[in-house]
């Protein structure tokens, strides 16, 4: 199947999708992998990204005023108030990621339902976004019926405190050593960031935590102490 698609059919499920994104006469909205239009139609206009050109021209034909670009959203900015779509498992890290760096008001996406259920992304992730599960979307409200069921999210940005703001850094510093980012003593340090395992970013994390409360205990005693 071309670029893992399966296309959202149940037109109520749809709406309520919609809801969820709170929208408002000044919102500049992004519509990701639109397929068929089972979102857009229910959508004021919006900019539609598609990466299947079969796709494109029907979206082309049946919602003229929308704007609609022929890309994958990996290559376009996510600088919009509200960002909503339907986003195969292919996708869902590195968008994510992205994520990371833009400017959003409220995403509401439709992924796969184990997604951000374990591994590395589910450690880090929650820590640096505020993502809630919405509901579940069934099998067969999906053509052609993908595998597991589907569920939807929304992601707003967080204010992120100084540790999470160090593991932010880290996080996003891939190809750089852990010691040339924060100086911990743990037996991986000389690895960059790419390369530590699920494990060791527990160890990280757990180092960052408590180095963190140290550092408040070090400011509560010294302001006890005047």
């Amino acid at each position: 199947m071309k670029f893992d698609q399966h296309f959202l059919v149940n037109a109520k499920t749809a709406k309520e999708i919609i809801s969820y994104l709170e929208i408002k006469p000044s919102d500049s909205i992004l519509e990701i992998g639109p397929g068929r239009g089972a979102l857009t139609r229910f959508l004021p206009t919006a900019t539609l990204i598609e990466i299947d050109e079969s796709l494109v021209k029907g979206l082309k034909k049946e919602f003229p005023k929308n704007r609609i670009i022929k890309n994958s959203v990996l290559n376009e900015k996510l600088d919009y108030d509200k960002i909503i779509g339907s986003i195969p498992y292919s996708i869902c890290e590195p968008l994510i990621n992205k994520m990371l760096k833009s400017k959003f008001e409220l995403v509401v996406l439709a992924v796969p339902g184990k997604f951000l259920e374990n591994g590395l992304l589910s450690l880090i992730i929650p820590r640096l976004l505020d993502i809630k599960t919405l509901r579940v979307i069934n099998r067969n409200e999906f053509s052609p019926m993908p595998k597991i069921k589907s569920k939807v999210i929304s992601i707003k940005k967080e204010k992120l405190n100084k540790e999470e703001k160090l593991i932010k850094k880290i996080y996003q510093s891939s190809n750089r050593k852990l010691k040339n980012l924060i100086n911990v003593n743990l037996s991986f340090k000389e690895k960059r960031i790419r390369e530590l395992n699920l494990k060791q970013w527990e160890e990280l994390l757990n180092a960052i935590k408590r180095a963190s409360i140290n550092e408040r205990m070090r400011v509560f005693h010294k302001q006890s102490s005047k």
